[in-house]
């Protein structure tokens, strides 16, 4: 066998998630999401990566089922596709989530932080206890911040764990980013709290490790669902798409607080 030849059974035999991870550290290498989007359309003609993540992985399906029966080859290459696409639309979601939750927690950092100073700026009502407890309400609201990118992070590790072999599906620019705004949220959080500290506010709450896991579940599932939806959809699966997404829909909703009658 010729090494050309070895190197395409290779290639065809890949698992849908070996696609999709060779795939990953061909677009990281452009560091960020726009630039290796406009790689793409820079292309003549441009070439949809999933277009191509979906022919290698029915070649790869159609070359493993190669002499078996035609029902069975059908099923292996619906398999397949599946997998690959779910994996595809994953990456995309935790990319795009985190993009939208580091752009809004900075919003709130520093709506937090203009509240936080202003608490802490006249000496005279340091002792006021409306001051006292609007200063204990914004640390608990900066630590509750805390809280929700860890449980992020945590839910992003395990479903990368879990679908793409433990490899990070966030591109290097954002994963950076990721880093400093949790270090940055970290540092407000401290602050925050020594403050009512000093102050003698009223003690903070201690976490509850039930909830935050809860939490983490739930950011778990707001990943891998709308991925699983949207590559049925993809896939002309849509009573299954819908019956995904009506599902997950409907646990959120279960999830909001209900006003007090």
């Amino acid at each position: 066998m010729t090494l050309k030849r070895r190197l395409d059974s290779l290639e065809t035999s890949l698992s849908p998630t070996q696609l999709v991870l060779r795939w990953l550290a061909e677009a990281h290498a452009y560091g960020d999401l726009v630039p290796y989007l406009n790689s793409l359309l820079a292309q003549d003609p441009p070439v949809a990566p999933l277009d191509r993540l979906a022919r290698e992985a029915v070649q790869g399906a159609r070359t493993a089922m190669r002499g078996k029966r035609p029902e069975l080859v059908d099923a292996a290459v619906r398999s397949a596709l599946r997998e690959t696409v779910f994996r595809f639309e994953l990456v995309m979601r935790i990319n795009v989530t985190a993009h939208e939750l580091l752009e809004r927690e900075a919003l709130i950092d520093a709506a937090l932080s203009a509240n936080l100073a202003l608490a802490f700026k006249d000496d005279d009502q340091r002792a006021d206890q409306r001051r006292l407890e609007h200063l204990a309400t914004l640390r608990d609201l900066i630590c509750v911040q805390v809280d929700e990118l860890l449980a992020s992070g945590e839910a992003r590790t395990l479903a990368e764990g879990r679908y793409l072999d433990g490899h990070g599906a966030l591109f290097p620019a954002v994963a950076a980013a990721w880093d400093e705004q949790v270090h940055s949220t970290q540092l407000i959080a401290a602050l925050a709290v020594r403050m009512a500290e000093l102050d003698g506010a009223q003690a903070a709450p201690t976490p509850d490790p039930e909830v935050l896991s809860r939490r983490t579940t739930e950011l778990v599932a707001d990943l891998v669902e709308p991925a699983k939806s949207e590559a049925l959809d993809k896939l002309g699966e849509g009573r299954r798409s819908l019956d995904i997404a009506n599902a997950w829909v409907r646990r959120k909703l279960r999830q909001v607080p209900q006003p007090e009658p």
